[in-house]
């Protein structure tokens, strides 16, 4: 078997989707495909596995900018690892397409490190053959709202239309508050209404504060609803005014006759205690690892200050 590693081009589009449908069972749109490798703000890119013409692999990448203390990173956020179930390698200890297409790909993207959300098999597989560090797991943070009293808030004006928010706004929030973050994706608007609003799949709603006379923006939140359950995806707020945004949200929780709230957060974050001596119960999450690529960055620096939001993994 002669496998050819290379990028992708414009041509492999349909047979990206073909095997994203012959790995997971589930069609990948020809819009979906675009925002995630023609729109992403930083650029994405894909290296494919082909036996002769057909492409049997790929291993794809969405381009990011982490900062941390004025100190900024370039990263990448492998996402759509696939393999076709014929080519898939039965042992870890075997290197298929798919490992080739990884090696191709950090061999030939220029960042400090890469990070991913990968299933356990991924994630072992990674470790083993990719060189990724050995993988812990995200903090999920759970609260039940069907006893919680509304809280009224006179001095705050809500509202949850896309329409309602600008770029600039949401760019001034985040300068205002970068600094007060851990390590975290470059958050400004150009990311914001990439990743939410224009969604070409997924449903997503603001959450918008500002001060009822000012109205300068206090604090901006996107949040999905499944069921019965409020998800928060992101939120940028002053740490000072966490509380209050997540009361709001649990109002959002009745108004919308929801049973619970559902978020990540490090628990190295400042703000975990508060929010779990506000009620919420922590469980652990789907698999979180890292391929450092600037030795300088050592993993307990990833782990430990990396400020995860449910965003960040929906993307991939």
């Amino acid at each position: 078997m002669n496998i050819e590693i290379r990028k992708a081009i414009d041509s492999d589009t349909d047979g990206i989707r073909e095997l994203f449908f012959e790995s997971f069972w589930k069609e990948l749109s020809y819009s979906e495909w675009a925002w995630k490798y023609k729109h992403s703000p930083w650029g994405s890119t894909e290296i494919l596995a082909l036996d002769g013409e057909k492409i049997v692999a790929h291993y794809g990448g969405i381009k990011s900018r982490f900062c941390f203390n004025g100190r900024m990173f370039d990263v990448f956020q492998p996402c759509d690892v696939m393999t076709h179930p014929k080519y898939r390698a039965r042992f870890f200890s075997k290197k298929g397409a798919m490992v080739k297409a990884g090696e191709y790909f950090f061999s030939n993207n220029s960042m400090d490190f890469a990070f991913g959300f990968p299933s356990e098999r991924h994630a072992i597989l990674g470790t083993r053959q990719l060189g990724y560090t050995e993988h812990k797991y995200v903090s999920v943070l759970k609260k039940d709202i069907n006893r919680h009293k509304y809280i009224l808030k006179p001095f705050l004006k809500i509202s949850t239309s896309w329409n309602l928010i600008d770029a600039t706004e949401i760019d001034i929030l985040w300068n205002s508050i970068k600094n007060e973050n851990m390590l975290s994706i470059e958050k400004k608007s150009s990311y914001i209404f990439w990743r939410f609003r224009d969604h070409p799949i997924k449903h997503y709603e603001p959450l918008i504060i500002r001060g009822r006379f000012s109205n300068n923006l206090r604090a901006f939140c996107v949040f999905s609803i499944s069921e019965d359950e409020l998800s928060v995806l992101d939120f940028l707020c002053p740490k000072e005014f966490t509380i209050t945004l997540f009361n709001l949200l649990e109002n959002i929780v009745l108004d919308y006759k929801l049973r619970s709230l559902k978020l990540w957060l490090n628990t190295k974050e400042d703000i975990y205690p508060k929010i779990v001596k506000n009620g919420y119960n922590e469980n652990s999450g789907v698999p979180l690892l890292f391929k450092i690529i600037n030795k300088e960055i050592k993993p307990d620096f990833l782990f430990d200050n990396y400020q995860y939001r449910m965003g960040d993994y929906d993307a991939g």
